[in-house]
């Protein structure tokens, strides 16, 4: 018989032969599984910030993925000291009420564990998600009143009461307060402006912005204004394309951003975005000379839309240390893509900026 004549075969070889064959055996039929690397240590005396990167894919193909992810961040708020949640935007693909009450559902597991900041990406907008008009259920979803229930929530643009997707935040960890602001895709100036007089009035706060669209994975933010040739054809590095960025109220996209709004303040110290896969990172002095890392993670191209892969930001107690992981709680596998493990220094908080 054909399992005899493979048992003869093998005890006839000598005995490291015979391990290799045991051992490609087993791997052929699935016997022994592969090492999977544990979830990142906690920074002992620090503090997470947990980053949800575009999650369109999962509300469309993949609904079970989008509840793994918040769930682990729920079980996980007191492990790693995590006060903020942030997503990127393009919580959904195509802007369906579908696709938003399993964004709804996945977000329900972090309510009284841990607050989130929010905002929308292109696939959140206009009819099918094309970013043809700034038309979206979000507040259907994500309304007022589910973020007035944190202490942290401050307030959203003043002039849309009926919307949440321009938003800001305020909480304390790591021995200093902290702004976030939430600003929808490609800011119109008007939200600029009130953007503006949010980060002025806190000047004691280190401020953290999430949009959706700001830098590009080859560093760079996305800009208009700039060209590269792409086969003799000359294209700029902008998002010119979506047709809200000839809507009324203008529209701005990462420099125009950095421009009018991160480089004018000296308390900005960090801005997170996502859109393009797969991550990229970028250090800007600001007008006042204050340092502001960028940052973009987004994983939709990947493996079932992204297999869960979230961003940590753990921030160590000597308050200017920040190591970057990229983890996914569904592989509990740390990504192996370039770049989604690093460490930057954060600027010092406001009050101590210019200080020896």
């Amino acid at each position: 018989m054909k399992p005899r004549v493979i048992h003869m075969l093998v005890i006839s070889f000598p005995f490291w032969r015979r391990a290799l064959i045991v051992a490609w055996l087993g791997l052929w039929l699935g016997m022994i599984a592969p090492a999977q690397a544990e979830a990142p240590t906690p920074i002992p005396g620090g503090f997470t910030l947990a980053v949800l990167p575009d999650t369109q894919i999962y509300t469309w193909k993949h609904p079970d993925t989008y509840p793994a992810q918040t769930k682990w961040i729920a079980d996980n708020v007191q492990r790693y000291n995590i006060p903020y949640v942030l997503h990127v935007g393009d919580i959904t693909q195509h802007n369906t009420n579908h696709q938003w009450e399993i964004a709804a559902r996945a977000h329900a597991l972090l309510d009284a564990k841990v607050p989130c900041a929010i905002t929308t990406g292109n696939h959140d907008l206009g009819p099918e998600g094309k970013a043809a008009t700034r038309e979206t259920a979000f507040a259907k979803f994500f309304p007022l009143a589910a973020f007035q229930k944190w202490p942290t929530f401050g307030g959203i643009y003043d002039q849309e009461a009926d919307r949440t997707d321009n938003s800001f935040h305020r909480f304390e960890a790591g021995g200093r307060k902290w702004l976030i602001l939430a600003l929808e895709f490609g800011p119109r100036d008007d939200v600029l402006r009130w953007a503006n007089e949010v980060v002025a009035r806190h000047p004691d706060r280190s401020v953290i912005l999430v949009t959706h669209a700001y830098l590009r994975p080859d560093n760079m933010r996305f800009n208009r204004h700039a060209f590269i040739k792409v086969k003799d054809l000359k294209v700029d590095m902008g998002m010119d394309r979506y047709g809200l960025s000839k809507a009324a109220g203008g529209y701005n996209d990462g420099e125009d951003v950095w421009q009018k709004l991160v480089s004018q303040h000296a308390n900005f110290a960090l801005v997170v975005s996502g859109h393009v896969c797969y991550t990229g990172r970028l250090d800007s002095a600001g007008k006042h000379g204050n340092n502001v890392h960028q940052m973009v993670v987004d994983y939709q191209n990947g493996k079932d839309g992204g297999q869960g892969y979230l961003r940590l930001l753990q921030f160590h107690p000597e308050g200017r240390k920040v190591s970057v992981v990229d983890y996914s709680p569904l592989l509990d596998e740390v990504s192996d893509k370039k770049g989604t493990t690093y460490e930057f220094t954060i600027a010092p908080p406001p009050a101590a900026a210019g200080k020896p």
